[in-house]
């Protein structure tokens, strides 16, 4: 009896040093390994509206609404046609956003990992009258990889972002730069396109400037002529390819804009609607403005007069460059 009483509380100490061992590390990762496997069910093409809150109590909202290759920036009672590839882009950092671990299971960690309420940005993504995702964006890391590529093709760079969900206390941590994508700015979710078309249909550029330096180039079989005189064919390529696809992200002041704007250029070419130009220089501020009829929506203005310049060139700009011949030695 004696050695089965011993026997029976060895076993029995056994089964206590298990549990005890379970407890024990059931506490230590309590948080970092018994969560979600996804954060948010999102199907892309029903997300209807995308709205960003800013940070701390101001309660200005900036909404992402539309669907397809329709969407709109509405910020301030006013809206703008939004760029459908960034909204694209932001949708799918969203659906991407796979929890890799819990960087903190309490309000306890909040303020270190910037994902108070003051601190961070709030995203509610609605799909009509459902809302799929309701998260904040915190705190964004960065360090170096000892192992691969790091994010985004980025050799030895990893980067993460801190996100908390509505209605959930731990902070979560997913890859990516996403803490970064969500800001309270219109100007980075708007259409930046000036011109878009093909470059190979291009037949005549028309310049209309103040004063008496206008000029019209025209293509004539393989070449390209100002007026009655041939233009350097590789500049005016070079100038056609610049526009081609050209895109801006300096919006003008809607309360500082010009009342004409008296340059233009008018682009014409083979089964290719016509695309205008206009442009208009602020001298005392120091200013330049472009819009075009690409993208009516959106004014484009800056202190810079890089856009301006690009646009808007002097006819000299495709004039030939003769070669002087040097005398034959003796």
């Amino acid at each position: 009896m004696k050695n089965i009483k011993n026997s029976t509380l060895l076993i029995i100490f056994g089964l206590l040093v298990v549990i005890s061992a379970a407890v024990y590390f059931y506490d230590r990762n309590k948080g970092e390994r018994s969560f979600k496997s996804e954060l948010f069910s999102i199907d892309s093409s029903s997300v209807t509206s995308i709205k960003i809150y800013a940070k701390g109590k101001s309660g200005e909202v900036l909404m992402l609404e539309g669907s397809g290759k329709n969407w709109h920036v509405k910020f301030k009672n006013k809206s703008y046609p939004a760029d459908t590839s960034t909204i694209q882009q932001l949708i799918g950092a969203i659906r991407r956003a796979i929890p890799e671990r819990v960087a903190g299971t309490d309000q306890s960690a909040w303020k270190e990992l910037e994902i108070t309420d003051s601190a961070s940005t709030r995203v509610v993504v609605d799909q009509g009258n459902v809302t799929v995702a309701d998260f904040r964006v915190g705190k964004l890391s960065m360090s170096q990889s000892s192992q691969g590529s790091g994010y985004g093709g980025r050799q030895g760079m990893t980067v993460k972002s801190h996100i908390r969900v509505a209605g959930d206390e731990r902070v979560y941590v997913v890859d990516g730069f996403l803490s970064m994508m969500f800001r309270n700015e219109p100007s980075l979710y708007r259409n930046r396109m000036v011109c878009r078309f093909d470059k190979n249909l291009v037949t005549k550029l028309t310049f209309v400037y103040p004063g008496d330096s206008s000029f019209v180039m025209q293509k004539q079989g393989t070449m390209w002529m100002i007026g009655d005189r041939p233009a350097d064919s590789v500049k005016t390529m070079t100038f056609i390819n610049s526009l081609a696809n050209a895109a801006n992200n300096e919006f003008a002041d809607e309360s500082n804009m010009p009342v004409t704007f008296p340059y233009q250029l008018r682009v014409d070419g083979n089964s290719m609607p016509a695309v205008e130009l206009n442009g208009a220089v602020d001298n005392a501020a120091r200013r330049y403005f472009v819009k075009s009829s690409m993208n009516p929506g959106a004014v484009f203005g800056s202190a810079s007069p890089s856009l301006f310049n690009q646009v808007f060139p002097g006819n000299d700009k495709f004039s030939l460059v003769k070669q002087i011949k040097e005398p034959k030695k003796r």
